[in-house]
């Protein structure tokens, strides 16, 4: 009789929604009219490289924080320069990404709103057991995130109690 291997499966990326934009609105644009439409505050930050070495194309990389507790909010490009960073089953230009518990009817709302912007071609939820590469791509906006969290903290001034 063999014995049964036991494995664990986990979403690595529980309480994350991936919107998907197509779009020819370039990344500012998209920005500024989320952030009027959602009543957020995206901020540009560095851009991401997706390769440590630098050798593939940066991609634009905007991040609101709503505050503990609350949603984290990022909006990705997924093309720059003609090179495209993951090529999903629906084209996609930006990932417009959700952290944290969001209800059903927020959700609805975000996405209607975002169909609302004057040249979006479509908006989406991602499903991301269908396209591969997308935990690749999570993992490496969420170390991109932190990194700037980290920047942002060396910045604050010390406190001398």
């Amino acid at each position: 009789m063999h014995a049964r291997k036991k494995t664990l499966q986990s979403q690595p990326f529980d309480n994350i929604i991936l919107l998907g934009i197509a779009t020819t609105l370039p990344d500012y644009k998209l920005a500024w009219h989320i952030n009027d439409r959602l009543a957020i505050n995206l901020v540009k930050h560095q851009d991401i490289l997706p390769t440590p070495n630098g050798a593939s194309s940066s991609y634009s990389f905007y991040l609101f924080d709503q505050g503990e507790n609350l949603n984290v909010f990022n909006l990705v490009s997924l093309s720059s320069e003609g090179h495209r960073w993951i090529r999903l089953s629906v084209s996609t230009d930006y990932l417009f990404v959700i952290r944290n518990a969001l209800d059903q009817e927020r959700l609805d709302y975000y996405i209607r709103a975002i169909r609302s912007i004057p040249h979006i071609v479509h908006a989406f939820i991602v499903d991301t057991k269908k396209d591969k590469g997308i935990d690749i791509l999570l993992e490496t906006i969420e170390f991109h995130e932190m990194e700037i969290m980290k920047a942002r903290h060396q910045l604050l001034p010390k406190n001398k109690s």
